[in-house]
């Protein structure tokens, strides 16, 4: 990282969900209604849904709660049967993508009306639930009418923790270009790879994942957004020893196969509280200076047992608990969708962020909330 300390500011960011939405109910009793599930897993899918956390779920996919002759994503058949394959699914994602994603860069946009969007130097785009050359990315370039010198960077499959990285190379590039002012766009259509079959990770993946966008505008000048602003101080990552097998995936025959073992949670609840303290100790600051949290909400269990291990008082991760209620787990995008709460809320000060994925690799920030 440049040691340039010039501030760089998180000046505003936009969301965007998918029209389509089930509730975590219908979900529950669509996949019990499955004639393949045994009576051992359906108990199992009643202890895993009764108390996710999670209420309603975005999705690409609009054939759920539909008579099978009105699909279009699944074959005419009530079990979903035979499911649609790899490349099915990534031509979904494409189409999907490039609608999505421009929907929350033209929100931001909208929400930032000094800024002059041919002055935009710099697109980060972020996902890792599917891929095409050119991608996303160059659809927005196309279709925002953005500069043809547009630098544009792609941060693929790092999992739930990348908006942080995002963030961290944004923030690099503003220090060392004063001038740049980068679009970050991370987009995740994790419905997409929805499967069936009666395994607990991938049932367990099925219950959590859901899909969303977040873009954010960085820059090191104020003044093209109103109202608060985030300033990007510090960044961290760790890898957990001896984790890489607890949260991974691959690309599988059907779709990507996701590994989500149950030592998530503990294995977050042992090594948060020294990540947190080393980046305190870079910053000469203890624990009570942090006015703001921002955990991303990749379940219940992790929310819960991060609380518990930082000391945290009742409602200080109101707005992770509220994300996970209201959208579920959308991979790397869920965190966006934390921070601009916590941007639009009353709150102020330092704020601490942290995202976990795959490796087990943990990202962390701090940032401050500025007036």
């Amino acid at each position: 990282m440049s040691t340039d300390n010039r501030p760089v500011y998180l000046q505003a960011i936009a969301t965007a969900v998918p029209e389509h939405a089930f509730t975590q109910e219908f979900a529950h009793r669509f996949l019990k209604s499955l004639p393949f599930y045994d009576e051992p897993t359906k108990r199992f899918l009643d202890r895993l849904y009764r108390d996710t956390g999670i209420e309603k779920r975005h999705t690409v996919i609009g054939d759920y709660g539909k008579d099978p002759s009105e699909y279009t994503f699944y074959p005419p058949s009530a079990d979903l049967r035979p499911e649609p394959q790899v490349e099915q699914r990534n031509e979904l994602f494409i189409r999907e993508a490039d609608r999505l994603s421009l929907q929350v860069a033209e929100k931001l946009l909208a929400a930032t009306p000094r800024l002059d969007r041919s002055r935009i130097t710099h697109l980060v785009s972020v996902s890792c639930t599917g891929f095409s050359a050119p991608g996303f990315d160059f659809h927005l370039q196309k279709t925002l009418g953005l500069s043809s010198g547009l630098h544009r960077f792609h941060l693929g499959f790092m999992g739930c923790y990348a908006a942080l990285p995002a963030l961290k190379l944004a923030a690099d590039i503003c220090r060392s270009r004063p001038g740049a002012r980068v679009l970050v766009v991370v987009l995740e259509l994790c419905s997409v790879h929805l499967q069936l079959k009666p395994d607990r990770e991938v049932m367990v993946a099925n219950s959590l994942f859901a899909d969303g966008a977040g873009a954010a505008l960085v820059s090191s000048e104020r003044g093209e957004a109103e109202g608060s602003v985030f300033s990007l101080e510090r960044f961290a990552t760790r890898t957990i020893p001896e984790s890489e097998r607890d949260m991974a995936w691959r690309l599988g025959t059907v779709a990507f196969d996701m590994r989500l073992s149950a030592y998530v949670p503990r294995l977050i609840e042992r090594n948060i509280g020294a990540i947190l303290e080393d980046l305190l100790a870079e910053g000469s600051l203890r624990r009570e200076d942090i006015a703001l949290w921002a955990i991303h909400p990749g379940g219940r269990a992790i929310l819960d047992r991060a609380a518990a291990t930082l000391g945290l008082a009742s409602g200080d991760l109101w707005a992770s608990y509220q994300v996970l209620r209201d959208y579920g787990n959308m991979s790397s995008a869920t965190l966006l969708f934390v921070l601009e709460l916590l941007l639009a809320g009353s709150g102020r000060g330092r704020t601490f962020a942290a995202a976990f994925g795959p490796g087990l690799t943990v990202e962390s920030a701090l940032l401050e909330k500025q007036p």
